[in-house]
């Protein structure tokens, strides 16, 4: 037998909203389900009172003189209809939770494709195994390491072409379990943006998981061959460095892959008082030769360490420029 179709999208509904319990945590549920409890609990305590009201209000919607000793809404109908309210109510909230979360689905869905069709054009402009002759001429990290270990992040790339034209370039930006997972790169407020174009660069996202993210980001115009640009990338990632506070170590790794030699990079990383400990650091990756690693302060006055060099061959900017930060309880 056929259902109609008001009665099929209603069981889907509530298929959805089981799997969708299903899924909440233990706690969540515990929580609601405790909530239920008093909420019954309440009413039949007042279950008199309650049942005098409805009478009352049924006397009014009739135009009844109210004669409470004549008219008196039975204790079985008065469950009865009670019990349909409350479920017709829960019913209806979570058949609104079903369809917006429906709608994220969609949306996720959308942010798939359009990932999918980022990753194909990258493929398509730049088979497997052929990489755009892009140097990374100069590189300036920073890193303000708020009190909770919120990281607010600004990377400056300037880059130029070889011999030929550049489209694009792909970045990545992770973060361990200690972090706060992210969905989207809205939620880290992603920013990018060309320092003398105001829409000289666009970006695609195409790695899009909770702590591991990369992003496709074009150029416009092209670079063309021998020409330089110089980019920036922001965010902010939500307890970026909390393994400072758990493991008392972190380690700042810059790896980038340039056809020639890197003329000048600057790593620097502030930390705000008050997170209850003091920093300290060590060069940890490959010696750097023409290097400066020292104390230094922020523009709002945070201390931490500014660690640069210079003139890097291609193979030690690709192994690895690595920083590794302690953090020592007060």
């Amino acid at each position: 037998m056929k259902m109609p179709g008001w009665a099929v999208d209603r069981r889907s509904v509530v298929y959805r909203w089981m799997g969708q319990l299903s899924n909440t945590s233990k706690i969540g549920v515990l929580s609601l389900a405790f909530a239920l409890l008093i909420v019954i609990v309440e009413f039949l305590v007042h279950l008199r009172d309650a049942r005098e009201l409805m009478t009352s209000f049924l006397l009014i919607g009739l135009n009844i003189e109210p004669e409470p000793h004549k008219v008196e809404i039975r204790s079985w109908l008065f469950l009865a209809v009670s019990t349909w309210m409350f479920l017709s109510c829960v019913f209806f909230f979570l058949w609104i939770r079903a369809e917006l979360r429906g709608r994220n689905d969609h949306t996720e869905r959308t942010l798939r494709g359009v990932m999918r069709a980022a990753g194909h054009l990258c493929r398509r402009l730049f088979p497997e195994g052929h990489s755009p002759d892009l140097t990374i001429e100069k590189i300036h990290f920073v890193y303000q390491l708020g009190k909770d270990f919120t990281a607010q992040v600004r990377r400056t790339y300037q880059v130029r072409a070889g011999k030929d034209p550049v489209y694009f370039m792909e970045r990545g930006y992770s973060v361990r379990d200690y972090a706060d997972p992210a969905e989207s790169l809205i939620d880290i407020d992603f920013q990018v943006r060309d320092i003398n174009h105001p829409n000289g660069v666009v970006y695609f996202p195409k790695v899009n998981q909770s702590r591991k993210k990369s992003t496709c980001i074009f150029f416009l115009p092209r670079i063309e061959p021998e020409e330089a640009r110089t980019i920036e990338v922001s965010y902010r990632w939500s307890r970026m460095a909390r393994a400072l506070k758990f493991e008392g170590e972190e380690e700042f790794t810059l790896r980038q892959k340039s056809a020639r030699e890197m003329i000048e990079f600057c790593i620097e990383i502030y930390l705000e008082p008050g997170s209850g400990g003091a920093l300290s650091w060590e060069e940890s990756g490959y010696p750097i030769p023409n290097k400066t690693l020292c104390d230094a302060k922020s523009q709002l006055n945070w201390p931490g360490v500014r660690y640069s060099g210079s003139f890097l061959p291609p193979e030690i900017a690709y192994s690895g420029i690595r920083l590794r930060l302690r953090w020592k309880k007060d």
